[in-house]
């Protein structure tokens, strides 16, 4: 059945509230961009934690010749030879400035993700698992819990523009595409606020990991 079908996507979800029911603990780990959420699973991953990145699953999956195939589909000027090379930036560029684009790219490579985090947390173990578009797909009931990294805005801009080399513009263009933090409700979640130092985020990390 393919992952980006509903019917797949139904098998997936199905799959996930299924090993939930087990003793291991699946725990989401979000926020948006440049909150600092990929420092924290790093924290954790540096203090033993199991983890696992969604944007380094979607790295990988990637570079398999048939999801470039499809990819060339959506954008047919970012993959170009006869080997399909893919040019990332310009998937990035068309998806957070189509909108159209962003959805048709989340549709079809979400399934596929969520397939391999259920595949690689199969143990009974805790896991820590980033996922950047949790609250924009819906995925938060699929968790035992959740964890939010805020950051104030103009700090989270800086931040994207010192490690991406973007413009402002480009950063403010993106976070459009995402779910809003900063006027949200996120009394639900376990909030992290990320406004002091690393030093003061792995405190904060480290202490509500350790209370699972």
């Amino acid at each position: 059945m393919p992952l980006n079908s509903p019917l797949g996507w139904v098998a997936v979800t199905r799959g996930m509230k299924q090993n939930n029911m087990n003793e291991k603990k699946l725990i989401a780990l979000t926020g948006g961009i440049g909150s600092g959420k990929s420092t924290a699973l790093n924290i954790l991953k540096q203090a033993g934690f199991n983890t696992l990145s969604s944007d380094q699953i979607v790295s990988e999956l990637y570079e398999n010749i048939e999801i470039r195939k499809l990819l060339k589909e959506l954008f047919p000027q970012a993959i170009s030879g006869e080997k399909f090379d893919l040019d990332r930036k310009k998937i990035a560029e068309q998806t957070f400035s189509d909108k159209e684009k962003h959805l048709a790219l989340t549709d079809l490579i979400t399934p596929m993700v969520m397939a391999e985090i259920i595949k690689r947390t199969s143990d009974d173990k805790l896991y820590f698992v980033e996922v950047p578009l949790l609250f924009e797909c819906e995925f938060a009931d699929l968790f035992d819990a959740v964890m939010v990294v805020t950051r104030e805005k103009e700090q989270r801009i800086d931040s994207v523009i010192k490690r991406s080399n973007l413009t402002k513009e480009q950063v403010e263009a993106r976070m459009l595409n995402q779910f809003d933090y900063d006027n949200s409700d996120l009394s639900s979640y376990m909030v992290i606020e990320n406004n002091g130092n690393e030093t003061q985020l792995k405190e904060k990390v480290l202490s509500i990991a350790k209370s699972f």
